[in-house]
């Protein structure tokens, strides 16, 4: 389904789509296929990182994530400013990211809303443990205990003003359908960002 044949609002003034959630939340599948069916961008944080710790496997985490942050933030623009609408997908975090996804749009008079993907405590680290044991992303999937992580980790939607946000529980039916209906109920001017 393209955004075109569907009628969903994203010609002008682009849209900035942010899928957040949680580690494991199911927010990659969903972002990924997201974008497939609206034939826009996938700008996702864990592509960037992946490509630079293969090339500098010595990388350190407290280099490799704010540079892999870094990196997605100039991708997202360089979409944004093509007037292209564009799916950001990573683990964001609170008091940070919003800042970032706010200063973006409002950069390129693009429109925001928001897919907050959720799951229980007990499936994001059934998830993750699965994903630690796989071996396919050494560097990037890590042992951690959820139970532990700060609040600043996005448990909840990001506060982005009055840029709508849906929240989709991720264990259940396929989610896809029930997001593109709600994208294209959005007003076009709905969370929209003036331009500085």
């Amino acid at each position: 389904m393209s955004a075109e044949s569907s009628n969903l609002p994203f010609m002008s003034p682009p849209l900035l789509l942010i899928v957040s959630g949680m580690p494991a939340s199911g927010k990659s599948t969903l972002g990924a296929r997201l974008a497939r069916a609206l034939s826009v961008p996938f700008v996702t944080k864990d592509e960037y990182k992946a490509l630079l710790l293969a090339r500098l496997p010595g990388l350190e985490r407290a280099v490799s994530g704010p540079l892999s942050f870094d990196l997605m933030w100039h991708v997202a623009g360089v979409t944004l400013a093509a007037g292209v609408c564009t799916v950001l997908e990573s683990h964001f975090y609170h008091g940070v990211s919003e800042t970032h996804i706010l200063k973006l749009a409002q950069a390129h008079g693009a429109r925001v809303a928001q897919v907050f993907c959720h799951a229980p405590l007990t499936v994001l680290q059934a998830r993750h443990d699965a994903r630690v044991a796989s071996g396919r992303r050494p560097s990037i999937d890590l042992p951690m205990d959820y139970a532990t992580l700060p609040d600043h980790c996005c448990w909840t939607p990001l506060d982005l003003g009055d840029a709508p946000c849906l929240t989709v529980e991720t264990t259940g039916e396929d989610a896809l359908p029930g997001v593109l209906a709600w994208l294209a109920r959005l007003p076009r001017g709905l969370g929209g960002v003036e331009r500085e």
